[in-house]
């Protein structure tokens, strides 16, 4: 069953790693230009890469200071579990606050799901929503089309 759930897991990320269709212009962004760093960011501006790489570094030294053992003899008082809960949340809570203040505006829904996907499973939680979340434009924070009347 182990070896099982290993193909299927890799399975999965081996779709999400399959090649994007060829476009025939450059996309409106400019950090897209490079696909490792696409990669890397999920195609999202800078300052939030940035804040998420802050903000995630700072969840994973409070829980390693949180896992740490104390006294003598050592004690831990806090479970590796619990520690990997308390500062995932703590993660999700402060990035987009972090995130809102560093880009200036509010974020959009992709920005904000991605970014807290981060915060539970770094790297691939993001890649994980971004493939499962849609592209229309209220996910991707885009104005609504207006509606052509032909008259």
């Amino acid at each position: 069953m182990k070896r099982f759930s290993v193909a299927a897991l890799a399975a999965v990320l081996l779709i999400g790693l399959q090649a994007e269709s060829a476009y025939a212009q450059p996309k409106n962004n400019p950090d897209t230009n490079n696909t490792f760093w696409y990669w890397i960011s999920h195609g999202q501006p800078l300052p939030l890469v940035i804040s998420g790489w802050i903000v995630g570094g700072a969840a994973a030294v409070t829980s390693f200071i949180m896992t740490e053992k104390h006294g003598n003899p050592g004690v831990r008082h806090v479970s590796y579990g619990t520690a990997y809960g308390v500062t995932a949340a703590g993660c999700m809570i402060v990035y987009p606050m972090v995130a809102t203040v560093a880009i200036n505006r509010p974020l959009t829904p992709r920005e904000a799901y991605v970014g807290m996907a981060d915060c539970a499973l770094p790297w691939l939680g993001g890649w994980i929503v971004d493939a499962i979340l849609p592209h229309d434009p209220w996910t991707d924070g885009l104005p609504p089309r207006k509606a052509h009347h032909h008259g």
